[in-house]
């Protein structure tokens, strides 16, 4: 499979591609979603969420190319304050047949504020984070926060077949601490594994919705 990295695909690029719009051919199928992206904002609620940088890649049971946006919140928004300025999210596209996109998932929370990133140096520029999606679909997502301690978070989501639907497979928490000792969580939620600093500990296997995953849990 080929996965594209498309980082910064958005903000100012073509418009004219919608969900309805059916180039004729495959050979237009393909050459419009290399060069024809989707308007992000045109399918994000109101003005709340900024789309800030894209990577593309398949993530569903089906051949056609999606999209992960990360989005940010530039501004307030009073009817949803649960999510305040500064706050971050994945959205989902997902491509079709016809050259066209569908809605998926607005994962609103999934990644740390903005302020919490640039803790690490003082600049939203100087934060560490990494979005890409994995030659085998899956959404890889990671940062890494430093304030009363050092964590590095990873998590890796991907399409479960039952759910119809993208889930969290696995969660990676290391944290180092600054009087010293470290410690490292893995949790593998389709296999119902866990494992605390390299000691296997049972856990239910269960099925978590990517919009139900939030970085305050970690």
């Amino acid at each position: 499979m080929c996965t594209r990295r498309a980082p910064l695909l958005l903000l100012g690029l073509v418009a004219g591609l919608t969900a309805g719009a059916a180039p004729a051919t495959a050979d237009e199928v393909s050459a419009a979603r290399e060069v024809l992206p989707p308007r992000i904002e045109d399918w994000l609620p109101r003005d709340w969420w900024v789309p800030v940088q894209a990577v593309g890649g398949r993530i569903d049971e089906d051949a056609y190319d999606d999209l992960v946006v990360l989005v940010e919140r530039r501004t307030d928004a009073p009817d949803d304050p649960a999510f305040p300025r500064g706050s971050r999210g994945l959205f989902i596209l997902f491509g079709d047949a016809v050259g066209g996109w569908r809605r998926g998932q607005l994962a609103a929370g999934l990644l740390p504020c903005v302020d919490c990133l640039s803790t690490l140096g003082g600049t939203i520029g100087s934060a560490v984070f990494d979005l890409e999606v994995s030659e085998d679909g899956l959404v890889e997502v990671g940062w890494l926060e430093r304030g009363r301690l050092t964590k590095a978070v990873q998590l890796q989501i991907g399409w479960d077949q039952t759910h119809r639907a993208l889930g969290l497979y696995s969660d990676d928490i290391r944290i180092i601490r600054p009087q010293g000792g470290r410690s490292h969580v893995r949790r593998d939620y389709r296999a119902g594994r866990m494992w605390v600093d390299g000691v296997p500990r049972p856990m239910p296997a269960r099925f978590i919705p990517i919009e139900h995953v939030l970085a305050q849990q970690y």
